[in-house]
């Protein structure tokens, strides 16, 4: 049996593939709407995707924001996000500017997991796994999908460095790519089990991945209640049903 992180009532790595929303609006009006059409989704986690939202660099807007997810969601855990324009996201930040706004958000109490981009460095991750929150490291390649063993050795390093779960997602350019994930991600439940596993591969091609977790071992999947934040994300209503049907 592999590793299990509970967060608040929430056991990743413990049965099937818990549903994660991102959210990805851009200011605290939509925010609220988007929450509240989550409420009517069926899902365990969403991820607040920083990036996206206007004046986030600015504390009393990041706290309108988690106070609102907090009030809202009560004890569903937040997953906090900024993920950089290296990794595909919205948001140029130096790295100095990065660490010290999940340190921030860290020291809020309102955010119960934070993403940390493993090409911030080693430094970064150990600098931000000291804070005491869950981490999710992350490593992300949307133009290709690399050899299974460099899926692998990335990810061991982030257990390495102290993350309570790894992540790596990964842009196939044929069917064979997915298979090279897929059984990446089986190698590390097999083998490297020592924290819980999340791995996708992107596009419509990639979306046997998003539904298979269980099977080979990634804990989360990202399913949408309105706009998606990464290539072949599918409906959380959707994805829900295909995750019973297989379970």
């Amino acid at each position: 049996m592999g590793a299990i992180v509970k967060v608040r009532n929430v056991k990743l790595g413990d049965g099937m593939p818990k549903i994660c929303i991102p959210v990805t609006d851009t200011n605290l009006d939509d925010l609220k709407k988007s929450v509240n059409l989550i409420r009517n989704t069926p899902f365990d986690l969403i991820e607040w995707r920083a990036d996206f939202y206007t004046g986030m660099e600015d504390p009393e807007v990041r706290i309108k924001a988690m106070t609102l997810f907090r009030n809202a969601l009560g004890n569903i855990p937040v997953l906090f996000t900024i993920r950089t324009s290296v990794e595909g996201g919205m948001m140029e930040i130096d790295t100095e500017a990065y660490t010290k706004t999940i340190l921030a958000v860290i020291d809020s109490g309102l955010i119960d997991l934070v993403d940390v981009e493993l090409s911030r460095g080693e430094e970064t991750m150990k600098t931000i796994v000291a804070a005491g929150v869950k981490v999710v490291a992350s490593r992300h390649d949307f133009t290709a999908t690399p050899d299974k063993n460099i899926i692998i050795s990335n990810l061991c390093l982030m257990q390495s460095l102290g993350a309570d779960i790894v992540k790596f997602a990964v842009m196939p350019q044929c069917e064979r790519d997915v298979l090279t994930l897929l059984d990446a991600t089986l190698t590390m439940k097999e083998e490297h089990s020592d924290t819980p596993v999340i791995t996708m591969s992107m596009s419509p091609t990639g979306v046997i991945s998003r539904i298979c977790g269980q099977l080979v071992g990634s804990c989360v999947t990202f399913g949408t209640a309105g706009k998606a934040s990464a290539p072949g994300q599918i409906p959380a209503n959707l994805l829900s049903t295909f995750l019973q049907t297989l379970a």
